[in-house]
């Protein structure tokens, strides 16, 4: 039975950062609403293909996740770490079958490693639950 399952997907685009910058004109913001909504569908489908070849057709249901940035500039803040996995960690709960709000974050690990930069790895795990 699987405790733990980790996959490894490529940085999301900028569009999904909170962060990102907004268009100056009515045409920009629709042209970059249509890229922003392609970019959450491109990041669902991919971490669902992922998730899916990761598991062989074995069934898992996690109730603890952590995310790992790799990056080579400067560090990113936790908020926007966590808002551009969202679209990964939700088609990667579709493949396993579960509803995302069920999961818990664990932590989110910022990393500065030039050979791994431009990854991020979501560790899925199973976890006795704690008690506060």
């Amino acid at each position: 039975m699987i405790t733990t399952l980790s996959i490894t997907l490529p940085h999301t685009p900028r569009c999904l950062s909170p962060n990102a910058k907004l268009p100056l004109t009515q045409r920009g913001a629709v042209v970059a609403n249509k890229k922003k909504v392609s970019a959450k569908q491109r990041a669902r489908h991919m971490a669902w293909a992922v998730t899916y070849k990761a598991l062989q057709g074995q069934k898992f249901m996690p109730n603890f996740y952590t995310v790992r940035w790799f990056y080579k500039g400067a560090e990113p803040d936790d908020d926007n770490v966590l808002t551009r996995c969202k679209y990964y960690k939700d088609g990667a709960c579709s493949a396993m079958g579960i509803d995302d709000g069920r999961l818990r974050c664990r932590g989110i690990e910022r990393i500065h490693d030039l050979a791994r930069a431009g990854k991020v790895e979501i560790v899925f795990e199973i976890r006795k639950q704690e008690t506060n």
